[in-house]
């Protein structure tokens, strides 16, 4: 019963990510709006969705214990990526999508999955340690992780300029983020019709997400979801070695049970949604992007509950 609780949230996402896929086979979305749904995302849904959860989910006083507590996450999500970046040479991964490739196999879906996923199976208790692997996440997303997939794009082999760097790793997402932080660490409380609006905003970035997925796993066809070489080992990557990384750093640096519990949840989650909205939005491989969303959160249906049991053993 814990468990089909817990996976509510992974059939949620797929039941919104088929209205997308219906909604496309009828014809509803033409090529703007392909083009239009991940800047919404990118631009205008995340920013105060990143922005509110920090401002409603930290204290002041709790935010400095926020960034030591991140440390752990943060150094195993880095470490994921530098192994990711070994395997893509190692496997002469495309440079059309070897960015998103190891940004996917590092950064799992802490908040859409690993939120409601951790509260199901260890309650209230392990949202401070689920939001702290978040934290962790989302400042390693849309610094490294961004700068991988704008690295992607056609033409872009070399260095970025440091002006591009600059605009391309202080992205909307980000600024929002920085912008919770600063305003929680100032105390300013936003006038409510500010925070309603950045709530309801914020409210937008599943469903469009999880739309635009739909749509393109429309586009490619159900046929075209097939198990290629640098999927597999996307898959792999996300679902048994982000864990597996993971459980090295807490047999190094123990942590409280539950802690060590909840990272190890987190770690094992699908690919980050954004990955796939990233890749759309700055116009790489969108299709490599949804394909490994989609296939790495069914798959999640039954790893989850095969890393709750290992975690009954180990931890």
């Amino acid at each position: 019963m814990v468990f089909l609780h817990a996976l509510s949230g992974v059939f949620g996402l797929i039941i919104m990510g088929l209205v997308g896929y219906v909604l496309a086979a009828r014809g509803w979305f033409g090529a703007e709006t392909r083009i239009l749904l991940p800047r919404l995302v990118t631009c205008v849904a995340l920013p105060p969705f990143l922005m509110y959860t920090i401002m409603h989910s930290f204290a002041r006083e709790a935010l400095p214990g926020l960034a030591r507590g991140a440390l752990l996450p943060l150094a195993s999500i880095a470490v994921t990526f530098g192994l990711a970046c070994g395997l893509g040479r190692l496997l002469r991964v495309p440079h059309k999508h070897f960015g998103l490739f190891c940004a996917s196999i590092s950064n799992p879906n802490t908040v859409f999955v690993g939120i409601p996923v951790n509260l199901a199976l260890f309650g209230e208790a392990a949202l401070p340690y689920a939001l702290v692997y978040y934290c962790a996440g989302t400042v390693f997303f849309w610094t490294i992780g961004q700068y991988a997939v704008v690295h992607d794009q056609e033409g872009a082999k070399g260095p970025l300029s440091a002006r591009t760097l600059l605009l391309q790793i202080f992205s909307p997402p980000l600024l929002g983020f920085l912008l919770g932080v600063a305003l929680t660490l100032c105390g300013v409380a936003l006038p409510t019709p500010v925070q309603d609006a950045a709530r309801y905003l914020g409210g937008l970035t599943t469903p469009l997400a999880l739309i635009f997925i739909g749509i393109s796993i429309y586009d490619i066809g159900l046929k075209g979801l097939r198990l290629e070489r640098d999927l597999t080992a996307v898959l792999l990557g996300r679902l048994v070695g982000g864990p597996l990384v993971m459980l090295a750093f807490l047999q190094i640096f123990p942590v409280p049970p539950l802690m060590g519990k909840v990272f190890m949840i987190q770690s094992a989650l699908p690919v980050m949604m954004q990955a796939a909205i990233l890749s759309a939005h700055y116009h790489t491989d969108a299709r490599f992007g949804a394909l490994a969303v989609t296939l790495s959160t069914l798959l999640s249906v039954v790893t989850i509950p095969l890393y709750m049991t290992l975690l009954e053993i180990l931890l």
